[in-house]
């Protein structure tokens, strides 16, 4: 009699249903919006699985102790708890539709494979080997989920694409500063020291779940137990695990990396069909200079605030008595974050339309198409990872160079200021500096002796953040005194890409409205005022109207007063024809209006 013959069917059948139960109402009650096509689809998927799992289950069963599955079904625990349980809770009232399926699959999947394997393997591999090689598969299985439970208690939120992106945007040197900054060198040795200990645990539960195995078994069943081991692995690790929720986020910034990379493809083509017309009306050789700094929040900016705590902006605020400074008092970012602010920021594409960045204009080059030529210095750094919209970007201007990223060394954005005078004064120069600015750690942007407020040597958020507002603000006022002197500087514009707020710990995808309020200022020089009244005019008329920084590549075609297909003047605030109101204005890259900041004045 074969091993299935001997099985008790009553049993098994009851257990089949309650497993089956418990996985598909799990799956409904973690899911959201089900229509009647995933509700019934998964409905027949789930039986057969249900199936699987309890036989196979039985068969290991009676020839191992029941501590034989202990570790097991805490690693199918973990994927099937953690990430649908922390979606439906972040998500449940956002998205009308998700289906948390693959988490559960994934789990059951691997539990029978996984188990079905080690029985098999026990058979001719040492115990000791075989319970050390699948505790090192089963850390690496429980790592993500532990991950993602780290982040969740840490941020008091759910992972999201926003955080995995950030993750890509990452350099060397600045997952050291962070890990430095939130963990602090003893958090860092205890993570590290939480992995041999895991993985040891783990050992402790399969050595002693693999003690007293039986090895009586006939041949079908061993047939049986290969051929589960075999479908339910490979079905698992190749195709449902990288469907389950946390891989199909980093498959969508995957994506999405890969599909900048077509702007590179592209922008041969878009640049030379690009058609631009500009009547340049200042005679002599001139530098017009676009600075865009990092995380600098209006709202603790003196320049804005007159009741700020801290003056952390005293040339910017001086300079609101200079006729030849413009500065907007209700500018906000698109997103609280540099790589959706600045790819909209830099191109024609924005929250208002529906261009694709690889196929967008830059910023770069309209000012190439205009006469000028471009240069773009950075303190941000490239991306080992991957490259970013930004950095393609950059990449096209005529020079373009990065500081040195020394992992032990602060870089400073007054760096910037040697490459400035590396510029040919003889040209018509465009040039884009990129700050580093209040980016965490604000202690590490600026020099020591720029600590203004607080102790030095401590790590104080707030005291640190405006320090280093401060010293952008120093940066701006040397990037203005030696233009003006020595380059013939008649247009200058400062923005940031998002703001950033001391008080709270910073999040990815969820920020209040201080990440999304940003400094904008325009210099104009006497030269460009005489030769170009009209834009003059609109800009002083324009300061006081509500505008987002997905709009600064039109602010700048309007600068340098272009006429091309390629630049819509209602979306100018350097034109009279500007369109937008508080009202027509968005955020959160479209998710929310302008009107929603109740604290604005």
């Amino acid at each position: 009699m074969t091993e299935i013959k001997k099985i008790n069917w009553k049993y098994i059948i009851a257990a089949i249903l309650l497993l089956y139960a418990v996985l598909f109402g799990y799956y409904v009650l973690t899911s959201n919006g089900l229509g009647n096509k995933p509700f019934y689809l998964q409905l027949r998927r789930f039986f057969p699985m249900s199936v699987l799992a309890v036989v196979t289950s039985y068969i290991i069963s009676k020839r191992v102790c029941k501590r034989f599955f202990t570790s097991f079904l805490i690693i199918a625990l973990a994927w099937i708890l953690v990430f649908p349980i922390g979606y439906k809770l972040k998500y449940v009232a956002s998205m009308p539709f998700f289906s948390n399926h693959f988490d559960i699959v994934f789990a059951v999947y691997t539990f029978v494979g996984l188990t079905a394997l080690t029985y098999l393997m026990a058979f001719k591999v040492k115990t000791r080997f075989l319970a050390l090689l699948i505790s090192l598969v089963q850390f690496f299985m429980l790592s993500i989920p532990l991950l993602l439970i780290s982040y969740s208690i840490y941020y008091k939120t759910f992972i999201s694409e926003a955080a995995v992106m950030a993750v890509f945007q990452t350099n060397i040197a600045e997952a050291r500063e962070y890990l430095l900054l939130n963990l602090g060198l003893g958090g860092i040795c205890l993570s590290i020291l939480i992995v041999p200990l895991l993985i040891y645990g783990l050992y402790v539960l399969n050595s002693d779940g693999l003690k007293n195995i039986k090895f009586e078994i006939n041949k079908k069943t061993v047939a049986y137990l290969v051929l589960v081991s075999v479908s339910a692995n490979v079905y698992a690790f190749s195709n449902t695990f990288k469907q389950t929720g946390i891989m199909t986020i980093v498959g969508n910034v995957r994506n999405y990396f890969s599909s900048v990379e077509k702007f590179k493809a592209y922008h041969t083509d878009n640049y030379n069909k690009l058609a631009v017309a500009v009547d340049n009306k200042i005679e002599k050789p001139h530098t017009v200079i676009l600075v865009i700094g990092e995380s600098a929040s209006r709202t603790y900016m003196s320049a804005y605030n007159k009741n700020a705590s801290y003056d952390s902006t005293p040339w910017l605020r001086e300079q609101g008595n200079n006729s030849n400074f413009y500065i907007f008092q209700h500018a906000y970012s698109s997103w609280g974050q540099t790589v959706p602010s600045l790819e909209r920021a830099l191109t024609t594409k924005n929250q208002y339309n529906n261009i694709d960045f690889n196929n967008s204009v830059t910023i770069i080059d309209i000012a190439k198409k205009a006469g000028y030529y471009t240069s773009w210095f950075s303190n941000q750094g490239t991306i080992d990872v991957a490259d970013t919209p930004i950095t393609l970007v950059g990449e096209t201007a005529d020079i373009a160079k990065w500081t040195n990223q020394n992992e032990n060394t602060a870089q400073y954005d007054g760096a910037l200021l040697e490459y400035l005078k590396t510029v040919d004064s003889s040209k018509n120069n465009f040039i884009v500096l990129h700050f580093m600015g209040s980016h965490d750690n604000y202690q590490n942007r600026y020099p020591r002796e720029f600590a203004k407020w607080g102790n030095p040597d401590i790590n104080e958020p707030v005291p640190d953040y405006h320090n280093s507002l401060y010293y952008s603000d120093y940066v701006l006022s040397q990037i203005y005194e030696y233009a003006k002197e020595n380059l013939n500087l008649q247009a200058m514009v400062y923005f940031s890409d998002h703001g950033g707020n001391p008080y709270l710990k910073r999040l990815p995808d969820t920020f209040g409205m201080e990440f999304l309020r940003v400094p904008l200022f325009v210099y104009l020089g006497d030269e460009y005022k005489k030769a170009y009244p009209d834009v003059t005019e609109n800009i002083s008329l324009n300061k006081d109207k509500y505008v987002t920084n997905d709009l600064i590549y039109d602010l700048m075609c309007g600068l340098l007063n272009v006429k091309s297909s390629q630049y819509d003047e209602t979306q100018s605030i350097a034109s009279d024809k500007y369109k937008f109101t508080r009202q027509s204005l968005r955020t959160r890259l479209g998710e929310i209006s302008l009107t929603e900041d109740v604290d604005e004045h």
